[in-house]
């Protein structure tokens, strides 16, 4: 049994959590999202125990105490058999369980993704970069281009041609035609950093820090698709007879022109959809959700769970534009997009500030610690920049 096999079987024996997976509740629910927090390299093993056992309820519907402890037992008889007296037979049943697992396992992807599927495998282009802090634009050739500059704006037209504009010096070039039928285009923006695209069919896409597109040089199929990972404004130019879709790892966002925001990083728990204008279909999982202007979902992705509510949308669209709105953000919420946006590393041990908030406008023009001083101006907060990190104390009052 592999390392990761083993992991999966000892989820699988963990009685909290089978209790979670079978009858969650707000509190286990914040527990083991904060566990897969801090343990991002078991995330995968994690998931593969809990579409397991998830697999074995009915109809997904929570379990009765009862049905939850017989359930238990059977996960538990496979471990009381005599090693002696069973060998042969434990053989056996570890090979017929694991291709069970296997079987079940595959056939519950398919079907959480059936309606997500994509002729294009994302995964595989996304580019391994080194550690570095220039935007990357790599080609359908795999060569790439660097750019020092703080931001950079891409131009694609249907016939092909790149203007590529950083700073005040622009630069126009033919991009490489090879005998791939799809040539596809990764823009790839490390933290601290920003850019825009215009796509060949119009669409513009404003990246932000910490992100990554892949997208078609000229869009020639029956439909506009690109994919996103991090965060991701969009206008889309409108084409009714080819329908604009927007894929990220668990979200797969349907429209055919409008203005909506994607958040979808990596390291956060959940992906946000911010509608600005026109409609959207979003599909999670096997869900379908039609949006609305100034609606946004949120999709838990631990628990797979969609939530659909109503909004002002200047909050989650104003950093395009190098500003901030916060309206009772969280401190901890905010500080992990500033994070981002500046490349700092922002630390606090004090639990009182996860309960502390902020309401007004940061500008994101300024540089960090200009930043930092309008927040603790307003917040009973102190902060000291070391190197790379900002340390947040609390005041203490005299």
């Amino acid at each position: 049994m592999s390392a990761d096999e083993q992991k999966i079987v000892e989820f699988i024996h963990n009685p909290e959590f089978v209790h979670w997976v079978l009858q969650p509740d707000e509190e286990s629910n914040q527990f083991w999202e904060t566990w897969v927090k801090e343990n991002p390299s078991q995330h995968k093993e994690f998931e593969h125990a809990r579409f397991i056992l998830k697999g074995l309820g009915k109809n997904d519907k929570s379990l009765s105490e009862t049905e939850v402890s017989e359930l238990w037992e059977k996960i538990e008889q496979s471990e009381s058999k005599s090693a002696t007296r069973f060998k042969r037979l434990k053989k056996w049943y570890a090979a017929a369980g694991i291709l069970l697992i296997l079987g079940f396992t595959g056939w519950l992807m398919i079907q959480l993704n059936a309606t997500i599927k994509t002729a294009i495998d994302y995964q595989s282009i996304a580019a391994k970069i080194d550690p570095d802090n220039d935007i990357k634009l790599i080609f359908a050739d795999h060569t790439q281009k660097n750019f020092t500059n703080k931001e950079v704006e891409l131009k694609y037209n249907q016939s092909g041609k790149l203007e590529t504009k950083t700073g005040k010096q622009f630069h126009t070039e033919d991009l490489i035609k090879s005998s791939e039928a799809l040539q596809m285009n990764q823009l790839i923006v490390p933290r601290g950093k920003r850019s825009n695209i215009e796509l060949a069919d119009g669409t513009k896409l404003w990246l932000n820090s910490g992100s990554r597109a892949i997208y078609p040089v000229t869009f020639n199929g029956k439909t506009r698709e690109i994919y996103i990972e991090g965060e991701g404004y969009l206008e889309v130019a409108h084409n009714a007879a080819k329908p604009f879709i927007v894929i990220s790892d668990q979200i797969k966002v349907k429209v055919l022109g409008t203005k909506f925001n994607i958040s979808a990083y990596k390291d956060d728990c959940g992906i946000s959809v911010v509608l600005v204008e026109g409609s959207i279909e979003a599909l999670c999982g096997s869900e379908a959700i039609i949006m609305k202007p100034n609606e946004l979902l949120n999709y838990k992705i631990l628990t797979h769970q969609s939530t659909l509510e109503e909004t002002n949308v200047i909050p989650f669209i104003s950093w395009k534009d190098g500003w901030m709105l916060c309206t009772k953000e969280p401190i901890h919420s905010l500080t992990r997009k500033l994070s981002r946006y500046y490349d700092m590393t922002i630390s606090y041990t004090d639990p009182r500030v996860n309960n502390m908030s902020l309401t007004g406008k940061l500008d994101l023009k300024s540089n960090c610690e200009d930043v930092f001083k309008i927040i603790c101006a307003t917040a009973p907060l102190k902060y000291e920049i070391i190197g790379n990190t900002i340390f947040l104390t609390v005041k203490e009052k005299k």
